[in-house]
């Protein structure tokens, strides 16, 4: 147990040196991803501190549930604070029990990667959560903790309130839906209103021999390479897109994004 506190106190120690934690970077698509956004939180909250800030920031602590994802998001925090907490708490006085750890989003997932001997109750603690190992070195396996212990956390941006197969969070940050509030959840969401205009390819708030045109001259292309043109967000600019464009001719919507 001294070992464990002061691995603790070091690692608190070390992340009141550390550099500013770097800005939310997205695990794109086209490199294999979930097109999710992630950030790592350095200020040190308990657990369901840090939950209640990831939401109030419009995203959730963040869930692993690939080795992919795992490997990504790790290779993503470790730089900046080692171990640090995920979106897993277990129910109380169940802390040795690896099924009772339930992800704070509600998705399942068969995928798990404990450390050797983990979970292992926490030291008797009767609410532990979820957090990278430090325990004997810091690693991408996980490891169950007090959940009133302070560390910095992930988090992860997965909303897509528009269904547009884009995660809302990057559409803020491009300025591609308004988020006047600055708290990460689009406007039109919050307001129930219409978030994008199908077949709008310029954005000019008309569907209209424009958005015709970019269609045919992108036809058989990536959506990928040209996003405007990919009406329906599946990758591919074909015969559906120019479907959503015929089906929304005219006028978009008032409030449309």
């Amino acid at each position: 147990m001294n070992r464990w506190i002061a691995l603790t106190v070091g690692g608190t120690l070390a992340l009141g040196a550390a550099a500013q934690a770097q800005e939310a970077a997205q695990w794109r698509v086209q490199d294999g991803g979930n097109g999710h956004w992630y950030r790592v939180e350095l200020r040190q909250l308990d657990w369901v501190s840090a939950r209640d800030s990831a939401i109030a920031k419009g995203g959730h602590l963040a869930t692993i549930t690939t080795e992919e994802e795992g490997d990504w998001v790790w290779a993503f925090v470790h730089p900046q604070s080692g171990t640090a907490w995920l979106g897993a708490r277990a129910a109380t006085n169940a802390c040795t029990e690896p099924s009772s750890y339930a992800w704070v989003t509600g998705e399942t997932s068969t995928y798990s990667n404990w450390a050797p001997g983990e979970p292992n109750g926490g030291f008797g603690s009767q609410d532990c959560a979820l957090q990278f190992a430090v325990d004997p070195v810091q690693t991408n396996l996980w490891n169950d903790t007090p959940s009133q212990w302070v560390r910095a956390s992930v988090i992860e941006w997965s909303a897509d309130c528009n269904s547009d197969g884009i995660v809302d969070f990057g559409q803020i940050r491009n300025g591609d839906l308004e988020d006047s509030n600055a708290n990460n959840i689009p406007d039109c969401c919050e307001q129930g209103t219409s978030c994008f205009c199908p077949g709008d390819t310029n954005d000019d708030g008309t569907v209209d021999g424009i958005d015709l045109a970019t269609v045919l001259t992108r036809w058989g292309q990536s959506g990928s390479k040209f996003p405007d043109a990919d009406c329906n967000n599946d990758g591919a600019i074909d015969g559906s897109d120019l479907a959503v464009v015929l089906g929304s001719w005219g006028s978009c919507p008032a409030n449309a994004g």
